[in-house]
């Protein structure tokens, strides 16, 4: 009876130890209406955006802040995020939606050694004939079935985009690029320092190919370019038509990797 007594009483001290609690968070939602010829901007600076698209006339974010908890105590972590502000407003060419830590305040912000700022996540949908423009640090970037433009600015963030037909511009210093083309119906412009560029094409696509990269960097190409493979002084350029020749790809690295693949 008495080992019947003590397992219920330790049942009973479990049960009523509440579940360990996340990070602190918030979130913020907002829906924008979209009209043809209008572009959404993106500027944050860690975390990850994901977005998709949609035949709607509107932009619908859903943003999680979440603090980094390998700094600072508790209290400071949930100030933070209290003080992130993520902002979502019409402007005169479109929707902005930016990660604003302006207000985190000096005194428990700048002043000690630890000064990490909160994650900002965001989900997003959007039309998918409107032009796109993400401005980032470090976070994780996916872009979906969008039939517009996108350019994409980040440090060290590592970037996915699949089904894209449209342009691109992406730059990087050190980040991953991964970029799937379903369709060219814009110029390819890629750079990257000592990151890499992974680019797939369909194909039959007929483009301008030009490839180059420093004397520690890396091309690698499964098109037949109807032109020069250079190689001098380490340097490297893969330069020439593609299926006759068409939109532009350009891709540019010092100290990392270049590749050109058949979807």
């Amino acid at each position: 009876m008495r080992t019947l007594q003590t397992a219920a009483l330790a049942l009973s001290a479990a049960l009523a130890v509440p579940a360990l609690a996340g990070p602190p968070s918030k979130d913020v939602a907002k829906t924008l209406p979209l009209a043809a010829g209008e572009h959404v901007r993106v500027d944050t600076y860690k975390g990850s955006v994901r977005v998709t698209t949609w035949d709607r006339a509107e932009v619908a974010v859903e943003a999680r802040v979440v603090a980094d908890e390998g700094c600072g105590s508790a209290e400071r972590q949930a100030r933070w995020v209290d003080q992130t502000k993520v902002d979502i407003d019409r402007t005169p060419h479109g929707v902005a939606v930016t990660s604003d830590y302006d207000a985190l305040d000096a005194t428990h912000f700048w002043s000690g050694s630890c000064t990490s700022r909160p994650f900002v996540h965001y989900v997003i949908r959007m039309p998918k004939g409107a032009a796109l423009k993400i401005t980032d640090y470090k976070s994780d970037l996916d872009v979906r079935d969008l039939e517009a433009d996108l350019s994409i600015e980040t440090y060290k963030g590592n970037v996915a985009v699949a089904g894209l037909a449209g342009g691109l511009k992406v730059e990087t210093y050190k980040g991953d690029v991964k970029a799937g083309i379903v369709r060219l119906a814009g110029d390819v412009r890629g750079q990257t320092y000592k990151g890499s560029i992974a680019l797939t094409l369909p194909a039959a696509a007929a483009f301008e190919l030009t490839a180059d990269a420093g004397r520690k960097g890396s091309v690698e190409s499964e098109f037949h370019a109807e032109g020069t493979t250079t190689a001098r002084r380490g340097a490297v350029r893969v330069s020439g038509a593609v299926n006759g020749g068409g939109r532009r790809v350009s891709l540019r690295t010092d100290k990392g990797s270049l590749a050109v693949r058949k979807g």
